[in-house]
């Protein structure tokens, strides 16, 4: 009897033996800023796993290496702790101390020549940063040697000393050569001249070169319509590359009908728009404009741009413009702007000539008169796409004298037009858009001619086209809009208009709706839908104003 007991107590012992020691529970102590479920898939180990010291040992670097990945580095993991439940199971504790993290205090550069350590320093934000931060600092230095014309500087950490409680960081720079573009490579224009190209990047007069600069003279050559895209590509120190893709030089659209409605007085009716761009490639563009749209009333528009001698940054754009409205008046209008430009700025001149002829009509109460206008304007541009911007701002002024004769006597007024646009980036495409427009003329003896217009597609939407007119107006917008594609968008819209004459004066017109801007290929295809409120009183939506219009002038 004593023999088997001592035989079943040896069979005991080596199934005890011979059982598989394994990991019951995973145990993290001391993460706060990092959660055990984060922490368990960085490491091999897993409940009910084979218990191996080795792995732990490991686990216990990964772990260290997870809270590097996640930028904390000033962390200790020890050693695993085992604590035993029974023969075949045993449970680990990971223990971590998340200790504070040290800071670098002090830069040392080496490599810089042109700029000096304390203009280094002054660029960063911060004097003092964690490891984490060290890397948005190290680009910091790089995007300043860039604004500065080092396009192609290198800023690299090389070594760090650890101190007792801060750190000394040693910046390795290489500056590169200093940019001064005097040599340009160009590719994909088959029409454009190549110093038309330079001339229309608004280049040639900048001593600094940087990103935003090169961004900005992009954006100049890609807002001509004949050009669709442009990259300007830094090849070295004085070589810069030109990359374009031309589109279309020339375009032809419209549209035709007959009116018969009046006996005796039928007509061909609708509109054409002929656009010829880019003319032997110096950047001339010449567009004609026909209108019909009733049987009443029909004008005629001519548009041309002279880009000037390639070595003065000096455009011209110049109008003639004639309306005849049945048998009541005749107008003729000429008008040019000569401006100098910088690569955001245009400064100018206008000038511009307006009569009135009386038609045959008997009993007429239109009079023959004539105005001359005379002044300057200035129109600003800072943003990253001209035709559909996400982020930037645009600043219009036009200021100009009116001299025209009443009734013998000879009179002088002033006028200004003003506009200015921010656009906010808000991420994943979508945009706000906020804009103010004013338009005041002096009111002294003025006439249906001079006044200014309100409503419609190009003022304030939701109400019809040139629903207002007075000597004092504006309105403002404000837009949600979401980015589909280079020249395209949706969006929803509310505005406010102001418009005062010697009849009315209101000053609580409002508006909202949505609408569309998408390319085609006759142009940009406006589509506005909007309600306007009048006297605090909104329109049915069913009777709400549909804005249709293609945008294809110069």
């Amino acid at each position: 009897m004593l023999k088997y007991k001592i035989l079943c107590l040896i069979l005991l012992f080596c199934v005890i033996l011979s059982a598989e020691l394994r990991i019951g529970e995973i145990i993290f102590e001391g993460n706060n800023l990092i959660s055990d479920k984060d922490l368990t898939t960085s490491i091999s180990s897993s409940s009910g796993s084979i218990f191996n010291q080795k792995s732990l040992n490991k686990d216990a670097k990964y772990i260290s290496d997870y809270y590097s990945i996640k930028g904390l580095f000033n962390i200790k993991v020890h050693t695993p702790k085992i604590i035993t439940h029974s023969p075949t199971r045993i449970d680990v504790i990971f223990q971590i101390e998340e200790l504070n993290e040290a800071k670098i205090t002090k830069l040392n550069f080496a490599g810089n020549s042109y700029i000096t350590d304390s203009k280094l320093s002054s660029a960063l934000i911060r004097k003092d940063f964690t490891l984490t931060e060290l890397a948005a600092s190290i680009n910091t230095l790089v995007e300043y040697y860039a604004y500065n014309g080092f396009l192609f500087a290198e800023v690299e950490l090389d070594s760090l000393i650890i101190g007792i409680e801060d750190l000394t960081a040693f910046i390795n720079i290489d500056e590169g050569r200093f940019c001064k573009f005097t040599e340009y490579v160009f590719k994909g224009n088959k029409t454009t001249r190549d110093e038309i190209l330079v001339r229309i990047s608004r280049l040639g007069r900048m001593k600094n070169i940087s990103p935003a600069i090169l961004q900005q003279a992009a954006n100049n050559i890609q807002q001509k319509k004949y050009i669709k895209n442009c990259n300007l590509i830094p090849l070295d120190h004085n070589k810069l590359l030109f990359d374009i893709e031309e589109d279309r030089m020339s375009l032809i659209s419209g549209i035709l009908g007959y009116d018969n409605s009046k006996e005796g007085n039928s007509k061909i009716t609708g509109w054409v728009n002929l656009e010829f761009m880019n003319l032997y490639g110096t950047d001339r563009s010449l567009a004609v404009n026909w209108q019909n749209l009733s049987a009443d009333v029909s004008s005629i528009e001519l548009k041309y741009h002279e880009s000037g001698i390639s070595r003065y940054p000096v455009n011209a754009d110049l109008l003639i413009y004639r309306q005849e409205v049945d048998s009541t008046h005749i107008r003729s209008k000429f008008e040019s702007e000569i401006y100098y430009f910088d690569l955001y700025n245009k400064y100018g001149l206008f000038y511009g000539k307006e009569d009135i002829f009386p038609g045959s009509k008997i009993l007429n109460p239109i009079e023959r008169s004539s105005f001359n206008k005379l002044g300057i304007l200035w129109d600003m541009a800072i943003l990253d796409n001209i035709l559909n911007p996400s982020s930037g701002i645009e600043t219009y002024l036009k200021y100009f004298y009116i001299f025209n004769t009443v009734d013998g006597d000879n009179l002088t007024k002033q006028a200004v037009e003003i506009r200015w646009a921010r656009y906010f980036n808000l991420g994943k495409q979508f945009v706000l858009e906020f804009d103010v427009n004013a338009n005041v003329i002096e009111k002294k003896q003025l006439t249906e001619f001079e006044v200014y217009e309100l409503g419609g597609a190009k003022s304030l939407r939701g109400f019809n086209e040139n629903t207002f007119s007075g000597f004092r107006v504006g309105w403002s917008d404000i837009e949600i809009r979401y980015l589909f594609g280079r020249n395209s968008r949706f969006f929803a819209f509310g505005a406010y208009g102001y418009v005062e004459n010697k009849q009315y004066k209101y000053n609580d017109l409002f508006s909202f709706g949505f609408g569309l801007r998408t390319q085609t290929k006759i142009g940009i295809l406006g589509i506005d839908y909007g309600l306007g409120i009048q006297n605090r009183e909104m329109r049915n939506p069913l009777d709400g104003i549909i804005h249709i219009g293609i945008e294809t002038g110069l």
